[in-house]
């Protein structure tokens, strides 16, 4: 048996749009991918979660757009999210910009559900 890469990722599983990205990820077949709901679990890294979801790979840490950036690397490119990746491209403004966008969606769902946006 093949000792997979593990993949581990904090997100808030309150958020629709973040649940249903993780769960959307096809990431299972080559990696061990651990979803961690940031409001039930405690974040093993220095990073504040309320500043953009966590992936950890190979002892590095990435948040954000970087953690986007990163999973669009590892992303299957055959998948319908794959093929989506095209968009965060390392260091590209627009990543970012839409990142930002994505996050303050984020908060603005989650008030219309009646949750706490801050975790």
């Amino acid at each position: 048996m093949i000792k997979k890469d593990k993949i581990v990722i904090y997100y808030d599983k309150d958020c629709p749009f973040c649940d249903n990205y993780v769960n959307f990820l096809k990431l299972k077949d080559k990696y061990e991918l651990i979803l961690k709901n940031a409001r039930e679990e405690r974040n093993d890294t220095n990073f504040d979660i309320n500043d953009g979801f966590i992936v950890i790979s190979n002892d590095k840490v990435y948040q954000g757009s970087k953690a986007l950036e990163f999973i669009n690397s590892i992303v299957n490119k055959n998948t319908i999210l794959g093929k989506l990746h095209f968009f965060f491209k390392y260091d590209n403004i627009f990543s970012k910009i839409l990142y930002k966008i994505l996050f303050l969606l984020r908060k603005i769902s989650l008030i219309l559900i009646g949750k706490k946006s801050n975790i």
